[in-house]
């Protein structure tokens, strides 16, 4: 079956939520590049490096809507849509709750990836974004 553009990231942001930073560094092609945080993450090592980095009290969950994908041709897509981010981080030191207090909003970005078909799993190509509001 072919997982279309849209579960491809879905997924994605489900496995950076669940913590599976070995699934969100597999969504990437091996030339593919994340433009994040000021840096240019390559390929799925560079990605899992980032993510490796990251606290280990940190609890996020990443809500994607108003997708939108234009097909280049049956390999190739881009596609946009719009981020919102909860994030709770534990003290230093401490884990990450089961439950984490809920407040507001972290941020809303709007996403743009190219994609690229390889077998039947579509792979981001390369990802940038932009922060449209953020919690300060």
């Amino acid at each position: 079956m072919i997982v279309t553009c849209k579960e491809a990231v879905i997924r994605s942001f489900a496995a950076l939520d669940g913590g599976r930073m070995d699934e969100v560094a597999d969504g990437f092609a091996e030339d593919g590049v994340w433009h994040r945080q000021g840096a240019a993450l390559r390929g799925p090592a560079g990605v899992a490096g980032a993510l490796a980095a990251r606290p280990a009290g940190r609890v996020t969950a990443h809500l994607v809507q108003n997708f939108v994908a234009d097909f280049d041709d049956e390999q190739a897509a881009r596609v946009r849509y719009v981020v919102l981010t909860y994030r709770h981080d534990a003290p230093e030191g401490a884990v990450a709750p089961a439950i984490a207090p809920l407040g507001q909003p972290y941020s809303i970005a709007a996403y743009e990836d190219r994609m690229r078909r390889t077998n039947e799993t579509w792979l981001v190509v390369e990802r940038r974004s932009r922060n449209l509001f953020i919690n300060q």
